[in-house]
């Protein structure tokens, strides 16, 4: 039987698989935030945008990806009508005047107002080809903009997607517990960090007295929250300038003040640096682990590559180079051949081990990035001496190469 993805639904005992998918090989996103709720009409989409705004006005450069694909506002809401290009690498997202980058299902359609009358699996599928087939370049933040509830979008975007956290949007009536509940318990579930609430139309500003009148009774997002242990990011008014120049398409003119504290939140919130090793002899990967002088260390974010180091081993032998590889926060070694005493070693220190790889090191760096190889433990082996990796025989060490 063919795998749908959805685990929640199958009764296979198979392993727990990672099904993220891999993103355009030319993006490069640092932290990616989904902005959900339990039931539409809240805000999500005027949440999402007022997020990229502010922190683009920070300095920031943003994107937003919208997966309400069925009811798409974001482009609206930025004044953006021209029709999203391509080129022979992938889809380009549009780009609002400030900067912010945009991808939406409205950017695709003849027309604007054209209903999109699919099913679940092929609104889903739209959504990991933005992910995947569009070109994200040099994005600090990208949000997530999501359908309502917990349907087929929100998990597909969880299972194929890195978020590193969602932001919940309510309002204040009384079902807002039951809202928030539905979002934390899904979070939990797909292993998603809940960054926080935001709570939209929690009161209006009475414009000659400035007195917060709350429209829709008492907000029970404060006590909502200490339930949950969460934190209430902000609290958004109930803004007909914001209103107007939303419908405008002119939300970027409208420069908020109560969204400084949220983004301050995403500001600090810390970036998962993966750390790829590969012993490294003129450009390709070294054939043994313990007499490499040379590492590469790739920094690698959401499966791009956003920098890397080389590191030059001062000692020889399995111990030593452990020794460095762990001091430069080393998560993954790429290696040919690795003895299994330096194997263990690396194993006791949390480094995880891929041995048997050939050839230059990005090309098995980027290999290993889009899930092509699989380790080969023919290549984890003792030679007849005692420690492999640091015995200095021809038969062993019989590299053609020459160290730098």
């Amino acid at each position: 039987m063919a795998c749908n993805h959805n685990c929640n639904d199958c009764n296979e005992k198979c392993e727990e698989r990672d099904l993220k998918e891999k993103p355009h090989h030319m993006s490069s996103v640092k932290k990616i935030i989904g902005i959900v709720s339990g039931k539409g009409g809240v805000g999500k989409s005027l949440v999402t945008g007022l997020f990229a705004t502010k922190l683009q006005e920070k300095g920031y450069q943003t994107g937003i990806l919208d997966a309400d694909i069925t009811g798409p506002s974001i482009p609206k809401m930025f004044g953006i009508k021209e029709k999203a290009q391509g080129t022979d690498e992938g889809l380009l997202p549009n780009v609002s005047k400030t900067g912010i980058k945009i991808m939406s299902s409205n950017l695709l359609l003849k027309d604007e107002t054209d209903p999109v009358v699919w099913r679940g699996p092929v609104i889903a599928g739209l959504v990991k080809q933005f992910w995947t087939d569009v070109i994200w370049q040099d994005i600090d933040f990208l949000f997530v903009d999501m359908p309502p509830g917990t349907g087929d979008v929100p998990l597909t975007v969880f299972q194929s997607i890195g978020v590193d956290g969602i932001i919940i949007v309510t309002s204040p009536q009384e079902l807002v517990g039951m809202i928030v509940e539905k979002a934390v318990k899904m979070a939990s579930m797909m292993h998603i960090d809940v960054l926080g609430i935001v709570e939209n139309m929690s009161y209006v500003e009475c414009p000659d007295c400035h007195k917060k009148i709350n429209v829709f009774g008492d907000s029970k997002v404060d006590e909502i929250a200490k339930k949950y242990q969460l934190k209430v990011l902000a609290k958004l008014p109930i803004d007909p300038t914001l209103a107007t120049l939303c419908d405008q398409g002119k939300i970027e003119d409208h420069h908020v003040h109560y969204m400084d504290e949220a983004c301050e939140q995403l500001e600090n919130l810390p970036v998962h640096v993966l750390n790829v090793a590969i012993p490294v002899c003129n450009s390709c990967v070294d054939e043994h682990f313990g007499k490499a002088e040379v590492f590469h260390v790739y920094q690698v974010v959401k499966g791009m590559v956003v920098g890397g180091i080389k590191v030059l081993m001062k000692e020889k032998g399995h111990e030593a180079v452990v020794a460095s590889l762990k001091e430069h926060q080393v998560h993954v070694v790429l290696c040919n051949h690795i003895g299994a005493v330096a194997s263990t070693l690396c194993e006791e220190n949390g480094i995880q081990v891929i041995s048997g790889k050939e050839g230059t090191a990005l090309d098995v760096l980027y290999k290993y990035l889009g899930n092509f190889i699989e380790d080969d433990t023919s290549h984890v082996e003792h030679c007849g001496c005692d420690e492999c990796d640091d015995c200095d025989c021809d038969e062993c060490h019989d590299c053609d190469c020459h160290h730098e």
